[in-house]
C-alpha cells in the first residue's frame, strides 16, 4: 500500500497563508493593545464580535483544512494487481 503526501497543492498554499494571516492579525492587535496601554494607562477593549471574525473565524477554517490534509496524508489507495 501506497501513501500519497498531498495532491491538492492548493489547499496546502492556502492554509499556509491564512496561517500566516493569522500570525500577522494576533501580531497586529497585540502591537496596538500593548502601544495603547503604554501611551494612555488605559486598556484597549476589543469586540469580541471582532476577535471572533478576524481569529476564531480563519482558525476554524484552518483546524478544518488540517483535518482535510491529514486525511489525504493518510488514505492509502489501492495496489494494482500485476497481472501475469
Amino acid at each position: 500500500m501506497r501513501c500519497y503526501m498531498f495532491k491538492d497543492k492548493k489547499m496546502i498554499r492556502f492554509g499556509l497563508w491564512l496561517f500566516a494571516f493569522l500570525s500577522v492579525i494576533q501580531f497586529t492587535i497585540g502591537y496596538i493593545k500593548g502601544y495603547y496601554k503604554s501611551s494612555t494607562g488605559n486598556e484597549l477593549l476589543i469586540s469580541e464580535t471582532w476577535k471572533t471574525v478576524l481569529l476564531d473565524v480563519p482558525k476554524g477554517i484552518l483546524v478544518i483544512l488540517g483535518a482535510i490534509a491529514l486525511y489525504q496524508f493518510t488514505k492509502k489507495t489501492p495496489e494494482k494487481t500485476a497481472s501475469m
